[in-house]
C-alpha cells in the first residue's frame, strides 16, 4: 500500500466515523463534535485556557480557535477573563451553562460512539490505536 493510499483510507475512515457519531448525537441541545473538543480542553484546565493553548490542543490556528470561541461565547457557554499572569492574554472558562452543555454532549457522545463501534473487536481497536500513536 502506498503512503497516499494509506492517507486516503485513513481520512475516509475518520470522516465516516466522525459523521456517524455526529448524526447519532444531533438534537436536544447537544453541541457539535468540534465544540465538544473545545469544551473538553477548556474544562481540563481549572484556571482556564489561553487561545494559543486551545489552538495547540485542537490542532488549529489561533484565528480559527478565536472564531469558534467567539461563537461559543455568544451562546453564553464560555466566558473570558484577564490572564493574571499575562495582561496581554485572556483565559477562557466554562460558564455554568457551558458545564451543563458539556455534560449533556459528553453523555450523548459516549452513547453514540458505543453504538457506532458496537461491533468493533476490542483487540482491533487496540491495535489500530497503537499503530496511529
Amino acid at each position: 500500500m502506498s503512503r497516499q493510499a494509506y492517507f486516503d483510507a485513513l481520512v475516509r475512515q475518520e470522516t465516516s466515523l466522525w459523521n456517524a457519531v455526529e448524526r447519532r448525537m444531533r438534537g436536544g441541545g447537544v453541541l457539535s463534535l468540534a465544540r465538544l473538543e473545545v469544551l473538553r480542553v477548556i474544562d481540563a484546565s481549572p484556571t482556564g485556557v489561553r487561545v494559543q493553548d486551545l489552538a495547540d490542543a485542537v490542532g488549529t490556528t489561533i484565528g480559527a480557535a478565536s472564531r469558534i470561541l467567539d461563537r461559543i461565547a455568544a451562546e453564553g457557554i464560555i466566558e473570558r477573563s484577564a490572564d493574571p499572569d499575562d495582561r496581554r492574554s485572556v483565559r477562557v472558562t466554562l460558564t455554568p451553562k457551558g458545564g451543563e452543555a458539556l455534560a449533556l454532549t459528553k453523555a450523548r457522545f459516549d452513547a453514540a460512539l458505543d453504538a457506532v463501534l458496537a461491533t468493533a473487536d476490542p483487540e482491533d481497536l487496540r491495535q489500530g490505536t497503537a499503530a496511529l500513536e
